[in-house]
């Protein structure tokens, strides 16, 4: 078993050193895998076969040991995982002085593949929770949805009632693999953790989704909808402290869309987890949670999702306040008259000017473009093609 072969080393290693016995460990096929006295390692143990077959203890005395082929005098027991034999512990030496150590030692053989097996099962549920997960958030690339459901079937989720996607952003996570530093802690901890702060029932699903990111896709009724920000608020600060305790300090940032049935609908509330993230980690760095219903940042969210195409319409517009001499301080006067509610006072004092100074400013933009700069509608409409504006003329340098 391959798991026996990958730890059977450092257990020998350890064991027999704190102990200070021989040991070693064969596999099912009577191969040693692992000894104190290296060079024993990979030649067949046939005595093993023996202890295998009739699954109890076998004494080797020096006279019975010298006798067989590569055998040495003690003590040898099987090794069992979910009461089947994998393998064959070595405790060498006179066998009236080992004899103490065998059951001790095979115990803590036995406790450790059974802790490893956990991990790896653990670990192994988790990579085919996450690969579902993948094919989830990508529903509308899939041409047949039949398939995915069949998948979600096969693994035992329901998605008959609503849930909403969160997406927990660990930024730490990706610097410490970046730059190849241990962690203090196992993923499976931290899904403990993580499993423990948001999931209610065991049909909540938690994985990661990249270096630096989990998500949650948590069974939730709409009318308590209204409890999850709290939720998520408390969350944050619960998992920012596990990572400090652990020497890793990052922001912890929670996203989350609206809550829908089906598959389809859990895609759509990871979109929107996502994009009130990348929005919300812009424009609002200091927040720790992000909704996609938020007001502070659906306009954002807004202009995210218009292309440029519209921009050719005002090509003429554009062109003319970004030739004026004072294009940028105009265009910011401008963006920010607009963001502070198109109050004027408010304006002036945000951006720490003369109330004067500022009606100047506007009275230049309303020469530029013939633009009413107390109608809602005209702002409305000359800031978006601004912001769009802006956010071209980044693109294009950085192209």
């Amino acid at each position: 078993m391959k798991i026996l072969e990958q730890i059977a080393q450092s257990i020998v290693e350890q064991t027999s050193s704190l102990l200070g016995v021989s040991m070693s460990i064969t596999d099912a096929e009577g191969v040693i895998v692992a000894c104190d006295r290296k060079e024993r390692i990979g030649s067949l143990h046939r005595a093993s076969a023996q202890v295998i077959r009739e699954g109890r203890e076998v004494v080797f005395t020096k006279n019975k040991a010298k006798i067989l082929e590569n055998v040495l005098p003690g003590i040898a027991t099987p090794i069992r995982l979910h009461n089947q034999i994998i393998g064959v512990l070595g405790i060498i030496g006179e066998p009236s002085e080992v004899e103490k150590f065998v059951n001790i030692v095979r115990n803590h053989v036995e406790m450790i593949l059974h802790e490893n097996f956990r991990t790896e099962s653990l670990l192994l549920q988790m990579k085919t929770t996450e690969l579902f997960v993948q094919h989830l958030i990508h529903f509308n690339e899939w041409e047949n949805n039949g398939e995915l459901e069949n998948y979600c079937e096969m693994l035992g989720y329901r998605f008959h009632l609503p849930r909403v996607c969160l997406i927990l952003h660990l930024p730490s996570l990706a610097q410490i693999k970046a730059e190849a530093k241990p962690v203090a802690f196992s993923q499976i901890e931290l899904k403990n953790v993580i499993c423990h702060l948001f999931q209610a029932t065991m049909s909540d699903i938690v994985c990661p989704i990249g270096q630096d990111k989990w998500i949650v896709l948590k069974q939730i009724e709409e009318q308590k909808m209204g409890t999850l920000a709290e939720l998520c608020e408390r969350s944050a600060r619960k998992l920012t402290l596990f990572l400090e305790r652990h020497h890793l300090h990052c922001k912890v940032s929670i996203s989350y869309g609206k809550c829908y049935k089906g598959l389809e609908g859990a895609s759509k509330s990871y979109r929107q987890a996502h994009k009130a993230l990348i929005i919300g980690l812009e424009k609002n760095k200091n927040n720790a949670v992000y909704s996609f219903d938020s007001w502070a940042i659906l306009p954002d969210i807004f202009l995210e999702e218009m292309d440029f195409s519209f921009l050719d319409l005002f090509a003429d517009d554009i062109q003319k306040i970004w030739a004026h001499p004072e294009a940028e301080m105009l265009v910011k006067t401008f963006l920010s008259y607009c963001e502070n509610n198109m109050n004027v006072s408010r304006t002036a004092r945000f951006l720490y000017v003369h109330r004067n100074t500022l009606i100047y400013r506007l009275n230049k933009i309303n020469q530029l473009f013939k633009i009413d700069v107390q109608s809602f509608e005209q702002c409305q409409v000359l800031y978006i093609v601004l912001k769009k504006s802006i956010e071209n003329r980044a693109l294009q340098r950085k192209g």
